[in-house]
C-alpha cells in the first residue's frame, strides 16, 4: 500500500503539473490570439462530447480487462497525441481546427484513464480509509495546482506554445513509466451469463448495465439528476467564465492569471486538507450544503466586470471568490467519490462510474457553448443569477431528507 501510495502520488503530481501548464497555454493562446470566448467554449465542449461517447464503452473495458494494462496503454496513447501536436505546430504552425481534432482524440483517451483509476482505488488502497486517502491525494494534487498556474504564467512569455506542450509530454511520460510499478490487488470480474443471447446482445447489456444499476439505486439516481442539471448551469458556466473574465474583460497579464489561478488551487488544497483530517459520516448532507454555498459564490464572481476598480483589487477579489469556490468544491467531489467507492461493488465500478459520469455530463457541451455565446456578448450577472437559482432549487428538491437518510445508512453499512 505504501509503495502504491508513493507511485500514485508521483503520477498524480506530474500529470497535474503538466496538465496545468498545457491547459493554461491552450486557454490563454485561444483567448489572446482569437479574442473569442466562443472558440474557447467549443474546445471545452469537445472535451465533454468525447467523454460522453467514450465513458460507457470504457466502463465495459475497465470491468472486463486488466485495469493496470488499460492505464498504461492509454497513457501511452495520450503521450502520442501530445507528441503529434508539438511536431505539427513546429512544422506547420498553430491551427485552431487541428487543436480541436487533438482535443477530440484526447477527450476519448483521458476519461478511460480516469475511469480505470477510479474503479481501481479499492484495489490500490485500504477501502475502510478511502475517504481520508482521497483527501490526502487531493491535497497533493491541489498543492501542485498551486504551482502549475504560476509556473505556466511565468514561462508563457518565455516559451512558445510548442515548448509548453513538450513540457506536458515529458510529465506524461514520467507518469507512464511510474505507473508500470503500481501493484493492483486481484481484480474481481462479474460472472458472465452466456445463456442463449448472442455476443452483441451480451455486449449491449454490459454497456447498459451501469444505467440499469443507477436506475434501481434511488440515491445514485438522485445524484445523477442533480449532476445533470448542475453541470449544465454550473460546471458549463465555470469552465468558461474565469478565463473569459480575467483575460477578455479585466485584461490580466499571463503572470496575473497564473497568480489568481494558483490561489484557486490553494482553496482546493485547503478543502482537501480538511477532508484528509476528518471523517464524514453522511457524505450527501455535506454535498447539499456545499452546493448551496457554491451557488452564492458563482453569482458573485461576475461583479468586477461591472465596476471600475484597480487591477490589484480586481485580482484580490477574483482570487478570494475563486479560493472559496475551489475549497467548497472539494466538499462535493471527495464525499461523493467516497460514497460511491464504498457502496458500489468492485466488479461493477467501471461501468457504474463511467455511466454516472456520462449521464452527468450529457448537457455540458450544450451548456458550454450556450454560456460561451452569452459571455461573448458580455452578459454575465443575469446569466449567473439564473444559474444560482437553478442550483439552489435543484439541490433542495433532489437531496431531500429521506434521500440523505438512506444514503447515510448505505454508507455506514458498506
Amino acid at each position: 500500500m505504501r509503495k502504491n501510495y508513493f507511485i500514485y502520488i508521483l503520477s498524480t503530481v506530474v500529470v497535474s503539473l503538466g496538465g496545468s501548464v498545457y491547459t493554461f497555454a491552450i486557454s490563454y493562446f485561444i483567448l489572446q490570439e482569437t479574442g473569442s470566448a466562443l472558440y474557447f467554449s467549443i474546445n471545452t465542449a469537445i472535451l465533454s462530447i468525447g467523454a460522453i461517447l467514450a465513458l460507457p464503452l470504457s466502463g465495459v473495458l475497465v470491468d472486463s480487462k486488466d485495469r493496470k494494462t488499460i492505464v498504461i496503454t492509454f497513457e501511452a496513447l495520450s503521450a502520442l497525441t501530445l507528441l503529434f501536436l508539438s511536431v505539427y505546430i513546429g512544422v506547420f504552425g498553430f491551427h485552431i481546427y487541428v487543436l480541436f481534432l487533438i482535443t477530440a482524440i484526447r477527450s476519448i483517451i483521458t476519461p478511460v484513464i480516469g475511469n480505470a483509476f477510479d474503479a481501481s482505488l479499492t484495489q490500490l488502497f485500504d477501502k475502510e480509509n478511502i475517504q481520508k486517502t482521497l483527501g490526502k491525494i487531493g491535497t497533493y494534487r491541489t498543492t501542485i495546482g498551486l504551482l502549475g498556474p504560476i509556473l505556466a504564467g511565468v514561462i508563457y512569455g518565455f516559451l512558445s506554445l510548442q515548448e509548453m506542450i513538450v513540457i506536458f509530454l515529458i510529465m506524461q511520460l514520467i507518469s507512464l513509466f511510474s505507473n508500470v510499478f503500481l501493484k493492483f490487488d486481484k481484480q474481481t470480474y462479474e460472472v458472465e451469463q452466456e445463456g442463449a443471447a448472442n455476443w452483441f446482445k451480451r455486449f449491449g447489456n454490459r454497456i447498459t448495465f451501469g444505467y440499469h444499476y443507477i436506475k434501481k439505486a434511488e440515491v445514485l439516481k438522485k445524484i445523477v439528476i442533480l449532476s445533470v442539471i448542475i453541470n449544465f448551469v454550473g460546471v458549463a458556466s465555470f469552465s468558461v467564465l474565469p478565463e473569459t473574465i480575467m483575460i477578455k474583460e479585466l485584461k490580466f497579464t499571463p503572470y496575473q492569471v497564473g497568480i489568481v489561478g494558483a490561489i484557486f488551487g490553494f482553496g482546493a488544497l485547503t478543502g482537501s486538507l480538511l477532508l484528509s483530517k476528518v471523517k464524514i459520516h453522511n457524505p450527501l448532507n455535506v454535498i447539499k450544503y456545499a452546493f448551496l454555498i457554491v451557488a452564492i459564490f458563482l453569482l458573485s464572481f461576475t461583479l468586477p466586470v461591472y465596476y471600475e476598480i484597480k487591477t490589484a483589487l480586481a485580482m484580490v477579489y477574483t482570487a478570494f471568490v475563486g479560493f472559496m469556490m475551489a475549497g467548497v468544491f472539494q466538499f462535493i467531489s471527495i464525499p461523493l467519490s467516497s460514497y460511491m467507492q464504498k457502496t458500489v461493488p468492485d466488479e461493477y465500478k467501471g461501468r457504474v462510474f463511467s455511466m454516472n459520469s456520462a449521464l452527468s455530463m450529457v448537457l455540458i457541451p450544450i451548456g458550454t457553448i450556450l454560456y460561451g455565446l452569452l459571455y461573448e456578448k458580455g452578459v454575465y450577472f443575469p446569466v449567473n443569477l439564473f444559474s444560482a437559482i437553478v442550483i439552489l432549487v435543484t439541490v433542495v428538491v433532489t437531496l431531500s431528507k429521506p434521500v440523505i437518510e438512506r444514503s447515510m445508512k448505505e454508507y455506514q453499512e458498506s
